[in-house]
């Protein structure tokens, strides 16, 4: 007989008042047997009165007849009262006897036709009537015999299994309800020989506030589980994929993670391996049935939506032909972290529940339940999947909700954040090894009190802003000190160019040449530092060129071991297939330069001395990215990496050494722009410098630079016998007629002096609008223009464009302390235009002239 049949059949206490029915509509007749019987009791009665009344006119049968009027009286009041008479009525009718005798047996005997175990009971949970199944299974349960003691109660029958108080009290809450309810326990083991079972309970009312209970058990038989004992039924609830199969590739059984997953219903019969995977999958799952050796495998499984699934399959087999059985688990690829070492890390931390809510255990984001009555002291009732990972577990039922954060300004100021929280996301820091940093919101139940909070991961996004924080501090700094290395630069070349002039007064034997020679050397300092200051705000004028760093590094190894101390070993690696880069290779050599004097500085400071290893190799932005160096974009590029085994940098100093001007060197020991420097060629050159160092192991820096394709590099040309031609001392006198145009008086004077000495007419404008005039007044009249690009008013390149009908084909030089910016560019026509970056020396700008004037090519032109 069907179970759901079962459920629904009526029992007796229907018919009772069915046949109750019927005897209602027999009342309406007369029954000639009880008038007849109630007829002679009153003859009686009557007889008995009148010889009682009248003895004389009864004679001696009176007294007799008194005395059984007595009896009689006295058997029809107990009879009546406390005999059969109580029960049929004082009117019997028909059948009363039989109806009488069938109640005094159970009320409820049917229940011992049903092949579970039953239990009667009120709807507040007190039994009334069990079958010997249930009793049977009471003392298996409970290991005492019930005897007459009655049946026992269904939480009391499962309260010692903590897993099933759950399902018990729904089933208990709906009984008294007045509903139905039907729930699967979990597998529990049960007896003195704690053998595996699980059982399917279900409640439903029955008339006169009673309620059935029916327990079945649904496990442990060989056909369901396709397994050979009852241990098979802990696969149910596994945290992972399980299924069993025949040869013919029938699935014999499924459990719930798999059933979940592809969205097939419990009763979902004649189910077959090709159903949910492609037929290449199922090969490979059959590959390893003869050896009977496991065998693992990556396949994809296909739920009913057509969505694909990677999972890891390990699948063994046993038995052979018609008889063989394959048990598959399936592992989702998530799950496979460093080869398989974590395998169990995300679904291990907690399974899943049957009564679990997707929209809380699948979210993307942390949540948690809480309990008590502030956000202060509330306690985790349950967290999800994501806020376990999170917090790696920390975040377990029972534990205090504040104890998840860090209270990095003290316990008050953490209180009063989470009461911030209350409706409102608010920033916080998770409590562990690994810190990160998360939004926390806090919501309320109705009375008032913490019901769920949530916790978003907003680590990244923080890196985010500290990096574009940095990133403009650094350019703004930058922008200062392009400012400041612009203004310096037009005071050096004042300087540069008078020192010269007075050299030139004063030659070598002169009482004043040795100042003289001083103040040039200070001059020469100054001005490379103010290179540092243009290499870090990224304005200085690059020229690149495609080299080999293998080979540009072995002819510097050797000026870089004669600059590091002797007590400091150099080894110099090169990897395979190193890539060309586009450089320039002064800029790299001053970047390189400076990492080795720092690692040298930071090896002899405290020890005697160390290891310096350079290496270069081919690598990837992925592999940048392995490293923790999340920024660097994706391609392919040239990896130089310099390695000292100093005392290393913390956090704190890793997080400043980029800054112009901090060192961590005695004071007067270095200009704290090394690194500064390094930071701003690397980024001019399109590449990246990235640190890694531990305190007292040593420091590495790692400069990714952009690597060239094979069909960007041009193949190498042997130099001509002109080219190998011994170059000769330039003659920088010459002749033609200079617009000379510069903002700075002295500047101005002494470069136009030192022109006409060398036999030049020079004509001086002091801005662009002055420069316009004179042009103006003498068109097509100039050989050359030598002009400042940044002035007040109207700047160089303006003045070139709006003036190019007044040139002629004069050829054009621009001199500026800050970088070339593509000047030629900004003109409307094919003007030859060349940059000579300030501070220059007489000599420098003389034969810059000279190239530009005096050459035949130009001249030819």
């Amino acid at each position: 007989m069907d179970t759901n049949t079962r459920m629904h059949e009526s029992p007796p206490d229907e018919v009772e008042t069915t046949e109750g029915a019927g005897l209602d509509l027999s009342r309406a007749r007369i029954d000639v047997m009880q008038l007849m019987f109630w007829g002679c009791l009153l003859i009686s009665i009557a007889a008995a009165s009148v010889a009682l009344a009248w003895p004389k006119a009864s004679g001696a049968p009176g007294p007799i007849l008194l005395i059984a009027m007595g009896s009689g009286g006295l058997v029809f009041l107990l009879w009546t009262v406390r005999g059969a008479g109580r029960m049929l009525g004082l009117f019997p009718e028909k059948g009363s006897a039989i109806r009488a005798a069938q109640a005094s047996q159970p009320r409820f005997g049917w229940i011992e036709a049903l092949d579970e175990s039953v239990l009667i009971a009120d709807q507040g949970g007190a039994p009334v009537a069990a079958n010997t199944a249930y009793k049977d299974l009471t003392t298996m349960a409970l290991m005492v015999s019930q005897g007459d003691n009655g049946p026992v109660t269904v939480d009391r029958l499962f309260g010692a299994s903590p897993g099933l108080a759950a399902p018990v009290y729904r089933l208990s809450k709906d009984a008294k309800a007045g509903m139905a309810r039907r729930e699967v326990l979990p597998p529990i083991t049960i007896g003195p020989e704690q053998v595996p079972a699980q059982y399917e309970i279900s409640v439903s009312p029955l008339p006169r506030g009673k309620v059935l209970w029916r327990i079945r058990p649904i496990a442990g038989e060989r056909e369901a589980t396709g397994a050979a004992d009852l241990k098979s039924l802990y696969v149910e609830d596994a945290p992972m994929g399980f299924f069993a199969a025949r040869p013919d590739g029938t699935i014999t059984y499924a459990n719930s993670w798999l059933r979940d997953t592809l969205g097939l219903p419990e009763s979902a019969r004649n189910v077959r391996i090709d159903d949910i995977m492609r037929p290449e999958f199922v090969k490979m799952l059959s590959r390893d049935r003869k050896t009977g050796l496991p065998g693992r495998v990556d396949v994809q499984i296909r739920g009913r939506d057509g969505i694909e699934i990677p999972v890891h399959a390990i699948t063994t087999w046993s038995g052979r032909g018609a008889e063989a059985a394959g048990r598959t688990i399936l592992l989702p690829s998530a799950q496979m972290l460093n080869g398989g070492e974590e395998r169990f890390a995300l679904t291990g931390s907690r399974p899943p529940r049957p009564d679990g809510d997707p929209m809380f255990d699948d979210a993307p984001f942390g949540a948690v339940r809480l309990q008590g009555e502030s956000v202060q002291s509330a306690i985790i009732l349950d967290a999800n999947r994501a806020l376990m990972e999170m917090t790696d577990g920390q975040a377990a039922p029972g534990g205090q909700f504040a104890a998840m954060f860090q209270a990095e300004e003290g316990e008050d100021t953490l209180s009063s954040s989470l009461v911030d929280a209350i409706d409102k996301p608010v920033g916080l820091k998770l409590a562990g090894k690994d810190p990160r940093h998360v939004n926390v919101f806090v919501a309320l139940d109705g009375n008032g009190r913490p019901s769920v909070a949530y916790i978003m991961d907003i680590t990244d996004q923080r890196q985010l802003e500290i990096r574009l924080a940095h990133g403009e501090k650094m350019q703004a700094i930058g922008q200062l000190a392009g400012g400041v290395a612009h203004d310096f630069n037009n005071v050096l070349q004042g300087i540069i160019l008078n020192n010269e002039e007075l050299m030139v007064r004063h030659p070598l034997g002169d009482p004043s040449y040795s100042n003289l020679q001083s103040i040039n050397e200070f001059a020469m300092r100054a001005k490379e530092l103010v290179k540092m200051l243009l290499a870090y705000a990224r304005q200085q004028t690059f020229k690149r060129e495609i080299f080999a760093v293998p080979d540009f590094l072995s002819e510097f190894s050797i000026l870089l071991r004669q600059l590091l101390d002797e007590r400091i070993e150099l080894e110099v690696k090169h990897g395979r297939d190193v890539p060309h880069i586009k450089a320039d290779k002064n800029q790299l050599e001053n970047a390189i330069l400076n990492l080795a004097t720092n690692a040298r500085d930071a090896m002899l400071s405290h020890d005697n001395g160390g290891k310096l290893t350079i290496r270069t190799a081919r690598t990837t932005g992925a592999d940048a990215h392995a490293k923790g160096f999340k920024f660097v974009e994706d391609g392919e590029y040239m990896l130089i990496e310099v390695e000292d085994t100093g005392h290393g940098m913390s956090k704190d100093v890793m997080e400043k050494i980029f800054q112009p001007f901090f060192t961590t060197k005695e004071a007067g020991v270095g200009t704290g722009l090394g690194l500064a420097t390094v930071y701003g060629i690397i980024k001019q050159s399109g590449g990246y410098v990235c640190t890694t160092s531990a305190v007292g192991k040593g420091t590495t820096f790692h400069i990714y630079l952009p690597a060239l394709k094979a069909e960007e590099v041009p193949v190498p040309v042997e130099p001509t016998a002109a080219d190998k031609a011994t170059v000769r001392p330039m003659d920088i006198s010459g002749r033609g007629r200079i617009l000379l145009i510069e903002d700075e008086d002295g500047v101005r004077g002494i470069a136009a002096s030192l022109l006409r000495s060398r036999g030049y007419e020079v004509e001086e404008a002091c801005d662009g609008e002055e420069a316009m005039e004179i042009l103006e007044d003498n068109p097509n009249s100039f050989d050359l223009v030598i002009s400042d690009v940044v002035m007040p008013g109207k700047d160089g390149p303006t003045l070139i464009r709006e003036a190019k009908d007044l040139l002629g084909h004069a050829r054009v030089i621009f001199i500026s302390g800050y970088a070339e910016r593509d000047i030629a560019q900004q003109l409307d026509d094919d003007r030859a235009v060349s940059f000579l970056p300030k501070p220059f020396t007489v000599r420098q700008l003389a034969e810059r002239v000279k190239q530009e004037l005096g050459s035949p090519s130009k001249e030819a032109a």
